[in-house]
């Protein structure tokens, strides 16, 4: 299928800005949140300010869904009709069967060029794949292309993250390898990394500060060559906490990487990990 410049799509999860995602011409389909039985799209139907005021506030955690394959289609279709091809980069599959409602929903255009990629990572780690993707697309590049290179970019993908409070990723059940180890460590503060598109262990220490110069620390050495290194540090409604870690790693970097970005983490993410989570993910130079 040959036709204008590739189109690339993700979901809610990889927490890019809805300013930046326009810019980039990436187009985003949003996970549900859940209070209740009230239900809202990530990012469309819920601010994030209101969302933080209702998790502070509710006497239960809210929930997240994964979209509708119809959802999925509506942004698919007027790309399928304006003969565009399609990279659609996901949440991880194992920690959300989003890109089977995607797969769904391509499957309902058969004569369609849709690569779908399963991104094994999460909120700031899909957001910088996607921005690579469309980095490429812009140059007319061909999808399968494109495909190869993200590809590429995922065995050289880290994601090093902490929380201030367990009691979310513990009651959600999300942490996966990680939850026999946490489970009775409630005084722990962990530091925890995705490894194959899942939450495991990569520390556990006495202190925030010191899981914050932890996840700091784990970055920098698969960093490879910094000035081609891609970093964005990630916030769950604590932008001075995210802010401290910018200016970490900004002191200890021996040179400017390609990307070094701050982004708040949206509900879908925050629901799991909790208000005061910090991460730090990176694609190695």
């Amino acid at each position: 299928m040959t036709g204008g410049r590739v189109a690339v799509v993700t979901d809610s999860t990889s927490d890019l800005d809805a300013a930046l995602a326009a810019q980039s011409g990436i187009g985003v389909v949003p996970l549900f949140v859940n209070f209740g039985d009230e239900r809202f799209r990530d990012g469309i139907d819920l601010s994030r300010a209101e969302f933080f005021k209702r998790m502070r506030q509710g006497s239960t955690l809210p929930t997240t869904s994964q979209p509708t394959a119809a959802m999925f289609e509506d942004v698919y279709r007027p790309l399928v009709e304006s003969d565009r091809p399609i990279v659609s980069i996901h949440i991880s599959s194992k920690l959300s069967g989003t890109i089977n409602a995607a797969r769904a929903a391509a499957e309902q255009f058969p004569g369609a060029t849709i690569r779908l990629v399963d991104s094994m990572t999460v909120t700031g780690g899909c957001a910088l794949l996607a921005l690579h993707a469309a980095e490429l697309a812009v140059g007319d590049g061909d999808a399968d292309a494109i495909v190869a290179a993200i590809e590429g970019d995922k065995t050289r993908q880290h994601g090093y993250f902490t929380v201030p409070d367990l009691s979310h990723v513990t009651r959600t059940g999300r942490i996966g390898k990680a939850q026999a180890v946490l489970g009775g460590l409630l005084k722990i503060v962990p530091v925890l990394r995705f490894s194959n598109g899942e939450v495991e262990v990569e520390a556990r220490v006495r202190t925030f500060a010191r899981a914050q110069e932890t996840i700091v620390e784990s970055t920098l050495r698969e960093l490879g060559d910094v000035a081609k290194a891609r970093i964005i540090v990630m916030h769950a409604h604590a932008p001075e906490a995210g802010a401290a870690l910018v200016e970490m790693l900004r002191a200890k970097l021996n040179a400017k990487p390609a990307i070094l970005a701050l982004a708040e983490g949206g509900p879908a993410i925050s629901v799991h990990a909790g208000e005061g989570a910090v991460a730090i993910f990176s694609i190695a130079g």
